[in-house]
């Protein structure tokens, strides 16, 4: 079967050499109406039906010839259409921030599996060459072209291979949220800035754009390793196919997914989780002067967190702005002006409450009107090791007397002291003695000040760690 990919090559390169005047690189209103059976054993004869139209633009069309056994008429097939233009248009592609990272919980997926169970593609067409990272906000991939290298060398609109493995992620994506096997049927628009090569690998970024009836539509944008978008597919919309597969494995359509965060949003006015392992090599290519020069000593295991926590709040800030953010990602400043605090700046140049946290895994980032505190913990022991610093005898028997064993018991108090020194802006080993514990359960912790605040802090568990959110309604 011809690929997609390969038929809007051959497409673009026969009409361009044809007239010289076009750029395939520009296409619109890309159709792909049949499936184009390849045999080995006999030749099949391609047609490339071309229509000039009446502002300069070409629309050309991939057809075969077709006889049936005994009848005596030829029909016309088309196979593949689009339009080419003249020039390159300007590509409105997410700020570079959204590019590198993905929001939410991640699903991995390694390509193994992906072409064992899910794209039922031969070897030339297995392109995805790392884990592939998922979430309801698109889908990460790493592509490349196939090994042993393509022996055609430069092709006319770079390297097929990188485009096909973006569209496999994003099927990959509608099996996992949707449940269905789906391949593009048509693209609004194809937009190649620099031509991808044949042995490099490059970044796809998935965007969901409409899920909630078929076809189901996508953006897709790719990026080299330096953050330079090399090609964006826009408006792809995709759907189930005769002959192919129409159901996600057993077990890997999430049909109840729910966001164990749901009972923070209403309690701020954004928030923005991300996992570490959910950047691409170019998201520090978004870093500001004042965050790269913070960057620099940092050892690499220090930096992936801290890098995690600009990304995620720079989000936050483009989220609370609006459709009206234009601004680049480096003049999305997250470092306050002591060096230390977190800052969330937005398009208006208002700074609203913001706080942030990261562990090993993920990164929150939260705003709001009021002073707040968020804080993640892996589910551990390892609170318990150091209970005399942070818990009087009196917190510790609160816990004592809690059906939460002392684990989860001790996690919690000690995450709520954490969320309540950035909400009240004091040092954490200051808020061991200055807060103490007054009732702790699982969705809910109580502190009290040494001056007789009453603060909550509520938890949630997600993916084997704990997150805590607190906010300060009423400042002394």
């Amino acid at each position: 079967m011809l690929a997609a990919v390969e038929a809007m090559e051959r497409i673009a390169a026969d009409t361009c050499g044809r007239f010289p005047g076009h750029d395939g690189r520009w296409m619109q209103r890309v159709r792909f109406d049949k499936f184009l059976f390849l045999n080995s054993k006999a030749p099949i004869t391609t047609f490339n039906r071309v229509e000039k139209n009446d502002h300069g633009s070409i629309r050309t069309t991939l057809t075969t010839r077709f006889k049936a056994p005994g009848a005596k008429i030829t029909r016309r097939l088309e196979h593949a259409s689009l339009i080419i233009g003249k020039g390159l248009p300007t590509v409105v592609a997410p700020p570079l921030e959204i590019a590198a990272t993905l929001a939410g919980v991640c699903t991995v997926v390694d390509p193994a599996r992906i072409y064992r169970e899910m794209v039922p593609f031969g070897p030339a067409y297995r392109n995805i060459c790392e884990p592939l990272l998922i979430s309801a906000d698109g889908a990460l991939a790493r592509v490349r072209s196939a090994r042993p290298a393509d022996p055609r060398g430069d092709l006319h609109l770079g390297s097929p291979y990188v485009l096909d493995a973006a569209f496999h992620a994003a099927s990959v994506w509608c099996q996992r949220y949707c449940g269905i096997v789906v391949f593009p049927v048509s693209i609004d628009q194809r937009t190649i800035i620099r031509p991808t090569r044949l042995d490099a690998v490059y970044t796809a970024r998935v965007v969901p754009v409409r899920t909630d009836k078929a076809p189901v539509v996508f953006n897709i944008f790719i990026y080299d390793d330096t953050g330079k978008l090399r090609e964006a597919a826009t408006g792809i919309h995709m759907q189930e196919v005769g002959g192919i597969r129409t159901k996600a494995p057993d077990g890997f359509y999430d049909k109840d997914a729910s966001d164990p965060l749901v009972s923070f949003y209403r309690r701020v006015s954004g928030m923005i989780l991300i996992e570490r392992r959910a950047q691409t090599p170019f998201a520090a290519a978004t870093l500001s002067e004042k965050e790269k020069a913070r960057l620099a000593p940092m050892t690499q295991r220090r930096a992936q967190g801290y890098l995690a926590a600009r990304l995620a709040l720079k989000r936050l800030g483009r989220l609370l702005s609006g459709d009206g953010d234009h601004r680049h990602p480096r003049a999305i400043e997250t470092v306050a002006e002591d060096g230390q605090s977190p800052r969330c700046s937005l398009v208006d140049g208002s700074l609203p409450f913001c706080t942030v946290s990261h562990d090993r895994r993920f990164t929150v980032a939260a705003a709001a009107d009021r002073p707040l505190g968020v804080d993640v913990e892996p589910l551990s022991q390892k609170p318990l090791d150091a209970m005399h610093l942070y818990m009087d005898a009196d917190e510790q028997a609160i816990v004592d007397r809690s059906p939460l064993g002392r684990a989860n018991g001790n996690l919690r108090i000690w995450s709520a002291k954490e969320a309540a020194a950035k909400a009240l802006g004091i040092d954490l080993a200051e808020s061991w003695t200055h807060l103490r514990a007054v009732s702790v359960a699982a969705p809910y912790s109580r502190l009290e000040t040494a001056g007789g605040q009453a603060l909550t802090a509520s938890h949630t568990t997600l993916a084997g760690h704990l997150f805590t959110l607190l906010t300060v309604d009423d400042l002394p």
